[in-house]
């Protein structure tokens, strides 16, 4: 089965994650778009300071179709150690949907740890399987090379028809 995978992203970098993501599994991406607006120096502050508060913000809800989804893979950007105020948001919405899922997470940040994000996902949501965290400051081609790896370990590489 092909995971779903949700993704949040303020930059760019988790919807490149997300398209290869897809690519390597044939799992359909969907994207929790924000509706604050995040651009630049106080965007990036605003970010952070809704994060650090464990707040949730306005979004536009892609309606993933979770149905026939036994995994379902997360990729989200780390904002202050925290979950990003429109997954958290996602997440409450979803919250009963995802239980008895198999949970997969996908971490970008720009090095630092990703411990409190995982706490943090678990507390508001449900347990996860594992946790790939990927920074921002490593080359695109690690990013990719490592997150192809955490979807062959789970058994999520599609096999390209013939």
């Amino acid at each position: 089965m092909q995971p779903a995978i949700i993704y949040v992203t303020r930059t760019g970098h988790c919807r490149t994650l997300a398209e290869y993501a897809s690519a390597l599994t044939g799992g359909k991406a969907w994207e929790i778009f924000d509706k604050v607006p995040r651009q630049g120096f106080l965007g990036f502050i605003r970010s952070g300071r809704q994060a650090t508060f464990g707040m949730a913000t306005p979004i536009e809800d892609p309606q993933a179709d979770l149905h026939d989804a036994a995994t379902v893979l997360i990729i989200s950007p780390v904002w202050a150690g925290k979950i990003s105020p429109p997954l958290r948001t996602w997440l409450r919405a979803h919250r009963e949907e995802l239980r008895g899922r198999t949970i997969l997470l996908v971490a970008s940040n720009s090095g630092g740890s990703t411990e409190r994000f995982r706490k943090g996902f678990e507390q508001e949501c449900c347990p996860a399987a594992d946790l790939l965290s990927v920074s921002t400051r490593e080359p695109a081609s690690e990013r990719t090379a490592r997150l192809q790896q955490f979807l062959s370990r789970h058994g999520l590489l599609h096999a390209p028809s013939t």
